[in-house]
């Protein structure tokens, strides 16, 4: 109609209230809920120890790369040019899927160890038993932690640092 006329006709589009009252209702349900769960559920599941873990569970899920994978949806493994699988893409600006689970895994098994001798350790009565308990989670730490250096030589071939493995 405009161009049969030769005036610019704007149109007035109404205000779409629905998506501000959808928004509205869904923070008052979160929050009734929120309310309702605090009211109703056992004060032992909000102790000190579930916001450890779940704290620690998403570290670990944050420091390992997962982001960086639902943003860049990268393949899960690779092949090398002789066909072998491929877990780690030797470079610094890309990775493989798996390598997010590699790392994270190391991640983990770094975290418990020192929960381990930091909470448990101290606790055992025997002190040969300690002394034990302690060298094995110190060993499996430094093992875990110098793999992990490995893992960040290989991505950046001229990092100069390094434990105990290549």
């Amino acid at each position: 109609l405009g161009l049969l006329l030769g005036v610019e006709i704007k149109p007035d589009v109404p205000v779409d209230y629905s998506k501000y009252l959808k928004s509205i209702l869904a923070v008052q349900a979160a929050g009734v809920g929120a309310y309702l769960a605090y009211k109703f559920v056992n004060l032992r599941m909000l102790g000190r120890n579930l916001w450890a873990i779940a704290t620690i569970m998403f570290v670990l899920l944050m420091t390992s790369g997962f982001m960086w994978n639902k943003i860049n949806d990268p393949p899960y493994m690779g092949q090398t040019k002789s066909g072998e699988v491929a877990l780690f893409v030797p470079t610094n600006n890309q990775q493989f899927a798996v390598e997010t689970q590699i790392v994270a895994v190391t991640y983990a098994v770094c975290a418990l160890c020192i929960v381990i001798l930091v909470r448990h350790a101290p606790k055992i009565q025997s002190a040969d038993q300690r002394t034990f308990v302690t060298l094995v989670f110190v060993l499996v730490l430094m093992l875990m932690f110098s793999y992990l250096n490995s893992v960040f030589r290989l991505k950046m071939p001229g990092y100069p640092f390094k434990l105990l493995l290549e």
